[in-house]
């Protein structure tokens, strides 16, 4: 296996988070978020490395090079990441120890230093506190995340190589639905399509489906109710490409015409999914695309849209929220799933991830304009 992005890329990234730091203020982060250990060295195994150790990080002093830490269990992936010399960790060791010689050894000031709040607990933070004495902390959470948002030519490839494969699996899927067979029958052949058509990690990777004559429960995770003739069914899912995550989602009904309201409430569904789609485009705010969608739903409900239009992908997702009042900027790069939905009368959704580019959008996974009955 070879690393997924050159020594430059990564050098390029590491570069423009250490501006941010010192713009900050800060004299070094400790980045514990996997996805942007990953974003900073190249280290595909932090996300597993995340969840099954007492802390897993790295060091990213505002000037100077990135430190790693990890268990020794991982030294064989660790020798396919950038970051020189990572420290490695027996199971029976003290992890923030460590951290703290790493600290001392590579002369990384702790005046100040940024932490990642929303992804330590509160046990880890009392810790790190407890062996870096001296040093006051800054929450900078969203740090990297403003940066790796805006994908580099390298990263749009994985993009339109996980719409490739998110579109494969989500026409898999939608091939599948019918009377009498089980979700989870339908969740496998996804899986099944998506690895066959390319896909290489396997813990990534999200495929849900929920039916019933409302739709279902979103976000409940039963697979063993048979569908049944009436029911709403919605799929969505992650296809992924080098962990870069791009989205579709979807709804049809089994067995016969959906009743008036809910053809009513889709065909709105449909006029806010394109106004915010077609409103797009460099320099705009993810509160500009919210409000494109929200103006048909207020006038045909005189309130706003209860929840976000959708929001970015990539290597972590909803990064950028497309939310009323959020000023973010859309820049060329960017990845957005648009999503339009309700749960009422039936759970319904038109969806699409569209990469945004120097003047407007490019389509990567297909909406659903058209309610279907299978």
């Amino acid at each position: 296996m070879n690393r997924v992005f050159s020594r430059d890329e990564i050098a390029k990234r590491v570069s423009q988070v250490q501006a941010a730091a010192k713009k900050m203020g800060v004299s070094a982060l400790i980045v514990t978020r996997p996805q942007n250990i990953y974003y900073l060295s190249g280290f595909r195994a932090s996300h597993f490395a995340g969840q099954l150790s007492e802390l897993h990080a790295l060091v990213v002093p505002a000037e100077g090079l990135p430190r790693l830490m990890t268990r020794a269990l991982e030294r064989n992936i660790a020798e396919l990441q950038w970051s020189e010399k990572p420290s490695l960790y027996m199971d029976h060791e003290d992890p923030y120890t460590v951290l703290q010689t790493i600290f001392h050894e590579n002369g990384i000031p702790t005046d100040k230093l940024g932490v990642e709040e929303r992804f330590l607990t509160v046990r880890q933070l009392a810790r790190i506190k407890k062996v870096l004495l001296d040093a006051r902390y800054q929450d900078a959470t969203g740090l990297v995340e403003a940066i790796a948002v805006k994908s580099s030519p390298a990263e749009v490839a994985c993009l339109r190589k996980a719409a490739t494969i998110t579109n494969v699996g989500f026409e898999a899927g939608l091939a599948a639905v019918r009377e009498g067979v089980y979700p989870y029958e339908i969740v496998g052949g996804i899986h099944d399509a998506m690895y066959k058509s390319g896909q290489s990690d396997f813990d990534m990777s999200m495929v849900c489906v929920w039916a019933g004559e409302r739709g279902g429960r979103m976000h409940d995770t039963q697979t063993t109710e048979r569908i049944k003739a009436g029911d709403a069914v919605t799929i969505e899912i992650f296809g992924v490409d080098h962990q870069y995550k791009v989205g579709a989602q979807g709804t049809v009904f089994v067995g016969h015409k959906p009743s008036a309201d809910v053809q009513k409430s889709y065909n709105l569904l449909v006029e806010m999914f394109k106004t915010a789609r077609d409103a797009v485009r460099p320099g705009v705010t993810s509160g500009d695309i919210y409000d494109a969608a929200n103006g048909p739903f207020r006038l045909a409900w005189g309130s706003d849209y209860y929840r976000k239009v959708g929001g970015s992908m990539g290597l972590t997702v909803f990064n950028i929220a497309l939310t009323k009042g959020n000023n973010d900027v859309l820049e060329p790069g960017m990845c957005l799933l648009i999503q339009t939905l309700v749960d009422d009368p039936a759970l319904i959704t038109c969806s699409s991830t569209v990469l945004v580019t120097a003047d407007g959008y490019e389509t990567l996974t297909d909406p659903i304009l058209d309610l279907r009955t299978v």
